[in-house]
Order: structure tokens, then C-alpha cells, then sequence
């Protein structure tokens, strides 16, 4: 079970911020002092989520980083801002990204994005970098190397470590969803009630073709198509790592989507890519995989402590 050693407090709200084709979701966790001694000089992240994920994921790191203000969207296609329309895609997603910022009129910025948003969050690095403190991308940002012939079926089940038919499929109860992910073999073993939480959270009530109640995944395959067709662009993408500004930091998990060694990244793409990018430095997180670098107190403990590191090393 994964716990962590005090009870968390839920500091966690809602809000609704207007993009391109209608609102978009962004949680926000307020910092722990914001009762006592507010929150004026409290550091702010924003934190951007992975390929099928929502914002909810982050409430690990919130547990985990309490004196910071983190701010976390939906992204478009995803949550509950899966009705926003098209076009998708990553250059998408910046804009996105940069309209949040901008109505909450964000500055100082701790940028994290965990896999696909890794990719997001270089190119909102690279279009205002003066807003950035630092960038920590986790577990994503570098391209994925795949036959150029892969059918986007079997590219989504890749990066998303399950079958397309997976992202639409649907469950007789929140109860049914949650045991498919508590019974993944990236999860089984760190399972806790914030998991319980996200689970429910990614999906939603629908009525189907015979009148029956059922709950189905609330993303859009559309754009999950999309995005994930970008990921293994490796020129943008390699464009994207050189213009973000530096030093840029990418924690990789040490398993992958499956639980399984190694990770999602060879060990040969990292040493080509760090000979390539000179401002980007890797650290590995052991015992998590590509789901529990985020989804886990251990996973979250190790993001809060290079954040924090990386804000003392600006402060020095």
C-alpha cells in the first residue's frame, strides 16, 4: 500500500480558464501556509500530465511538495476537457498551456511535464522562457524510436502501455475501473486511496445505445491519436530539446509502462541525445516505473526533492 508517513492534507480546487473552442479543467492545490502566512512567495509549478492521464495525477506531488502552489490542467482532449475540439496536437497543447498561464498570470514558473507532457513543456519553455524557473521533465521529452510503418493502434498501446480498444472501452461501474488499474502490473503494488481517487476521476457516467449505464473513459481517441503520432517525431521534437532554455532536467523512471527493466528509453537514445543537447541532465529514479514516477509517494518524494533543489540552485 502506498502511504506516506503523515495524513495529507486536501488543498485541492477546480476552475474553469477560457481556450480556443470552449473551457478548459485545471485543478489547482494551494500551498500548506496559505491560511497562516499566505502564499505571495510561495514557489509555483505547473504541472502538465501524460498521454491518457488528467490533472488529478499530480496530487501525489502535492502531498509531497506542500509549500508550493501547483497548478495543473486537463489538457485538451483529456478530463474534463475532453469536449474541447480540434485540431490536437502538442503545438495544441502549448497555446493551451500559455492561456492558463496567462489568465492566472503565472510567473517564476517550476515547469513538470510527465510524459507527453514533457513534450508540451518544451515548448512552452521555449515560447516564454522568461516566465521559467526551471524545467524538470519526467519520464518523457525525448522522441520514442518506432517503425515509421507502426499503426497508430499499436503505437497508442505502446505509449500508453494498453490497447486503444483500452481508452474507449467501457466498465459497468467506477468499481470495475478501478480494479483494471488496481490489477496493472504498474500499479498493483503501490495502490492507495489517491489511486482510487484518479481512477474514478477518468472516467464518467454515459448511458449506452440499449439504455443501460456504463462508464467510459473520459478522453478523446482522437486526440490521443494525435498526440501520440508526434511523440516519435524526432526532428521537432529534437528541435524542441535545444531551443527550451537550459538547464533542462529529465528524471527517467527505471521500469517501464509494464513494470518491467529497463525503462521506456534505451540507454543508447539517452547517451545520443545528452551528446546532442548539452544543457539537459538525467537522473534515474529507481524503484518506480513510468506510472509510479508520479502516481506514487516514492515517485513524488523524488520529483519534490529535485524541484526544490533546483530552486535553492536559483536562490544561490
Amino acid at each position: 500500500m502506498d502511504t506516506s508517513s503523515s495524513q495529507p492534507v486536501d488543498r485541492h480546487l477546480t476552475k474553469d480558464i477560457a481556450v480556443r473552442g470552449g473551457v478548459m479543467r485545471v485543478g489547482e492545490w494551494s500551498p500548506a501556509s496559505l491560511q497562516t502566512a499566505g502564499s505571495a512567495s510561495a514557489p509555483v509549478v505547473l504541472a502538465l500530465h501524460s498521454l491518457a492521464g488528467a490533472h488529478l495525477s499530480w496530487a501525489w506531488l502535492a502531498d509531497q511538495l506542500p509549500e508550493a502552489r501547483i497548478v495543473a490542467p486537463d489538457l485538451r482532449g483529456r478530463g474534463l476537457s475532453a469536449d474541447l475540439p480540434g485540431p490536437y496536437g502538442i503545438d495544441a497543447h502549448i497555446d493551451d498551456v500559455l492561456c492558463v498561464a496567462d489568465a492566472l498570470q503565472l510567473s517564476e514558473v517550476t515547469l513538470i511535464g510527465h510524459s507527453l507532457g514533457a513534450f508540451v513543456a518544451l515548448g512552452v519553455a521555449a515560447a516564454r522562457p522568461g516566465m521559467i524557473v526551471q524545467v524538470v521533465l519526467v519520464d518523457g521529452g525525448l522522441p520514442l524510436t518506432v517503425p515509421l510503418s507502426l499503426h497508430t493502434d499499436d503505437l497508442v498501446e505502446l505509449v500508453c502501455g494498453r490497447p486503444k480498444s483500452r481508452v474507449d472501452f467501457a466498465f459497468s461501474s467506477r468499481a470495475s475501473h478501478r480494479r483494471f488499474w488496481q490489477l496493472h502490473p504498474a500499479l498493483a503494488k503501490v495502490w492507495s486511496p489517491r489511486s482510487e481517487e484518479y481512477a474514478d476521476y477518468l472516467v464518467d457516467e454515459v448511458i449506452a445505445k440499449d439504455a443501460s449505464i456504463e462508464f467510459r473513459p473520459i478522453a478523446c481517441s482522437e486526440a490521443i491519436d494525435v498526440d501520440t503520432r508526434e511523440l516519435s517525431g524526432t526532428v521537432t521534437i529534437r528541435r524542441r530539446l535545444k531551443e527550451a532554455p537550459g538547464p533542462l532536467l529529465l528524471l527517467t523512471a527505471a521500469r517501464d509502462l509494464s513494470n518491467h527493466v529497463p525503462g521506456i528509453y534505451a540507454p543508447r537514445e539517452v547517451e545520443l541525445t545528452t551528446a546532442d543537447v548539452s544543457h539537459l541532465l538525467i537522473r534515474e529514479v529507481r524503484e518506480v516505473n513510468h506510472y509510479t514516477i508520479v502516481e506514487s509517494v516514492r515517485g513524488a518524494s523524488a520529483i519534490a526533492r529535485f524541484v526544490r533543489e533546483g530552486l535553492q540552485a536559483k536562490r544561490i
